[in-house]
Formats: C-alpha cells, sequence, structure tokens
C-alpha cells in the first residue's frame, strides 16, 4: 500500500476471505518487529485497518483464516 498524496491517510483493506492475521513486513516479505511498530495495524473479519503517514509504503503479510 501506498500514500500518494502527501497526507495522513486511515485506510481499510478488505478481502475476499476471513483473516486469521496480518503482518507489516519489509518489502522482502520478512518479519520486522521495527518496521511493524511503525504501522500498527487491527484486523477484523476480513479487513485489515490501518493508518498511513505522508507517502508512507507499507508491506501487508495477509494469513487466510482456516
Amino acid at each position: 500500500l501506498y500514500e500518494s498524496l502527501g497526507g495522513r491517510a486511515g485506510t481499510r483493506l478488505t478481502t475476499s476471505f476471513d483473516l486469521s492475521r496480518a503482518e507489516v513486513c519489509d518489502l522482502l516479505e520478512r518479519a520486522d518487529d521495527e518496521v511493524a511498530a511503525l504501522v500498527p495495524i487491527a484486523v477484523a473479519g476480513n479487513a485489515v485497518d490501518l493508518e498511513l503517514g505522508p507517502f508512507q509504503v507499507v508491506t501487508l503479510r495477509l494469513c487466510g483464516a482456516a
């Protein structure tokens, strides 16, 4: 995900499947606690809510519910 207008933006990513979890990771999809701390996320059902800062790029790893 990318915020392209230079401002803060709240967004919701909705999937066609239920999620068991979502993780913020680096661009190579590696877990990184420092990167994850920059973007708090909330997962509910099939949606992920997050806040993006100006020009921020966020990579999410989504895991479907079993």
